[in-house]
């Protein structure tokens, strides 16, 4: 990726984030896309949380998605983005910077089972960029307004992350932005 682009990148990215106050910015990673994510996670330094809770098995535990603080300022949070943008590796979400991992999680975590009409639980991986890219278009806007809850932004990559999604409120409506020329992956 050539340096304008990385620079056009960052500055959706962390446009409306601060380190220290304002708003932060996360990316839900899944870890059943790739097997390096999760020890990549664990050794990055990063601040970051498993959506499931309780002991897991080693196995569930490799697959699951994590919730990780992506600071502006990290070398770390910039060498992940290279690694898994345009990988589908997960979304990213931007949210007030006085919520903790923890409190962010709960939010989110309230999204990961859904109810069919016919009652069945299934898991829904809604941080999974292909899945987001499709359901969030078919919200109302008080659904997605329920399903942001705390959360200001979402970014999914899409064209094999040459471009990125971006959906968020604007007067209480869903606003959906395309942006296009941000490849920062391995592509």
């Amino acid at each position: 990726m050539n340096g304008s682009a990385q620079q056009s990148f960052r500055r959706l990215l962390w446009r409306d984030a601060a380190d220290g106050d304002g708003q932060h910015v996360h990316w839900i990673l899944d870890g059943a896309r790739d097997r390096a994510i999760v020890p990549l996670v664990r050794t990055s330094g990063l601040e970051h949380v498993c959506m499931f809770s309780g002991p897991l098995h080693p196995r569930l535990e490799a697959a699951a998605p994590y919730l990780v603080r992506l600071p502006a300022s990290s070398e770390a949070a910039c060498e992940l983005l290279r690694r898994g943008w345009g990988r589908s590796w997960g979304i990213l979400i931007t949210a007030d910077a006085a919520l903790t991992l923890d409190q962010l999680r709960l939010h989110l975590k309230k999204f990961l089972r859904v109810k069919t009409e016919d009652g069945r639980t299934l898991a829904f991986r809604y941080y999974d960029p292909r899945v987001l890219n499709i359901f969030i278009p078919t919200c109302t806007n008080a659904e997605f307004k329920t399903f942001l809850g705390p959360v200001t932004r979402l970014l999914a990559e899409t064209n094999g992350g040459a471009a990125a999604r971006e959906f968020d409120l604007e007067d209480d409506i869903l606003r959906v932005r395309d942006h296009a020329d941000i490849a920062l992956g391995p592509g």
